[in-house]
């Protein structure tokens, strides 16, 4: 009858050790498991008036809002185009230099290493792996707004 025993006192052990081994690695999971993704919220800012915008070309601008109490500012675009208005980023999708728009070659050009983006802010030559970003905006009482996830 000893081993009976035996085999009894291994398995209550092993169960212990077990939920023990549970308890710790669930913590650790969640500590490295990432975060759930948070959806920012859309939020129009107020950019130039109607009056301010290019009939044709484009226009540099610099967006100015606050968010938890710091203000921030960021260098844009305004286009009108064949393809209608549209508000462009300032910063090269390369490495986040600020790009300058060339207007005799109608394109955008990044000072650090040479990329170049077209009107519509797609990158036509250089190292820039992706377009410029595009952000949303509207004409509304007479002002441009710009939309910025926050």
């Amino acid at each position: 009858m000893p081993s009976e025993r035996r085999l009894f006192i291994k398995r209550a052990l092993y169960s212990i050790l077990g939920v023990l081994g549970l308890g710790f690695l669930i913590p650790a999971i969640r500590i490295l498991a990432p975060p759930p993704r948070r959806e920012r919220a859309l939020v129009f800012f107020p950019l130039i008036s109607e009056d301010n915008l290019p009939r044709s070309g484009v226009r540099k601008a610099e967006l100015s809002y606050t968010v938890s109490g710091r203000e921030i500012r960021r260098r844009v675009f305004v286009v009108v185009s064949h393809s209608g208005l549209y508000v462009l980023s300032a910063v090269c999708s390369h490495l986040g230099c600020l790009v300058n728009y060339r207007r005799e070659k109608k394109e955008f050009v990044c000072p650090c290493h040479g990329g170049r983006y077209d009107i519509s802010g797609r990158n036509i030559a250089g190292p820039p792996p992706a377009p410029l970003t595009m952000f949303p905006s509207k004409l509304e009482a007479g002002i441009l707004y710009v939309g910025v996830r926050v």
